[in-house]
């Protein structure tokens, strides 16, 4: 059986760290696939929502949490919305 999963306010420090560092680094590698395709606003909108991850990584005190849930959220809805995208327009080839 698979163990439910934590909220940002459960986790340690580390955790929160590296969650947020995997949902910036996919930001950026789908950026980079976005820029292959010339989807230049999912490359801006995506570099954007990276670096405000990256940069609240710094201060991942108890008040910042609800920010940051809301970032990776939006982080992680993104990237699978850029994937869904690259998946149907390769499945209508």
């Amino acid at each position: 059986m698979q163990e439910p999963g934590k909220t940002l306010d459960e986790m340690t420090l580390r955790e929160r760290s590296s969650i947020m560092s995997m949902v910036a680094e996919a930001l950026e590698v789908t950026a980079g696939q976005a820029q292959e395709i010339g989807d230049i606003r999912y490359v801006d909108n995506s570099t954007c929502l990276a670096n405000t991850i990256r940069g609240l990584i710094s201060d991942l005190s108890p008040h910042e949490l609800r920010a940051a849930t809301i970032l990776l959220e939006q982080g992680i809805s993104l990237v699978a919305s850029f994937e869904d995208r690259m998946h149907r327009g390769r499945t209508r080839n």
